[in-house]
């Protein structure tokens, strides 16, 4: 039986062309994804705004076990294309991440939040195919030369996650994705018979030599 409960907000009929769309959609991916591995049963809560991914056109957010935030823009043509599954991958990688909040949690430190965010990524390959996403493809030689930074802030939890993950501060956008995505190729390419859907619960610190 499907637990997923989905809460369109759309009050001001934004989202009235899509919504039919986005709650198959969604509902369907959960469905996809609850057949790899365990899911809590889970509230969506899809809005529209402009606080998403420019080049996708939405973002989502999964602070706890049962809750997925859905932010789409109407606006942007690439939410309105939906290239490659991209709303469907998207979700994919936050369910990944409820996933894991009903194990160890997303993580309070930067190693944590790096094998949560590999994870996550990894999942949405293992259920869509493809090609890993922008922010998962930063090229080597902007990602080595923070190699050591990685190694030397892994415990921390006063890391500034925006700045490692979103490029606020000094750091390369998007440079925590690859980082942590690239974690897990590597974990997977000496675990061959390991799946991110299998890895939901596994302790970052298990990882940590793999940066």
């Amino acid at each position: 039986m499907t637990k997923i409960t989905i809460h369109i907000l759309n009050a001001q009929k934004k989202l009235t062309a899509h919504a039919e769309w986005l709650q198959a959609t969604l509902a369907s991916t959960y469905v996809k994804a609850k057949r790899l591995m365990p899911l809590p049963p889970l509230d969506v809560v899809v809005k529209a705004g402009a606080s998403v991914i420019p080049e996708k056109g939405h973002a989502g957010f999964c602070p706890e076990a049962g809750v997925v935030y859905v932010t789409v823009d109407p606006e942007n043509n690439a939410f309105c294309k939906n290239y490659a599954h991209s709303i469907e991958r998207m979700f994919a990688h936050e369910l990944h991440h409820a996933a894991r909040w009903q194990g160890p949690g997303y993580g309070s430190t930067l190693g944590e939040a790096l094998v949560s965010e590999g994870l996550a990524g990894h999942f949405s390959l293992e259920l869509f195919g493809g090609e890993p996403e922008l922010w998962e493809r930063l090229s080597s030689d902007i990602v080595q030369p923070y190699t050591s930074q990685l190694h030397d802030s892994w415990q921390r939890t006063d890391y500034d996650h925006n700045a490692w993950f979103f490029g606020t501060g000094d750091l390369p956008r998007w440079l925590g994705y690859t980082a942590g995505f690239n974690l897990i190729s590597r974990y997977l390419a000496v675990s061959p018979h390991l799946k991110a859907s299998m890895l939901a619960n596994i302790n970052a610190e298990e990882l940590k030599h793999f940066i």
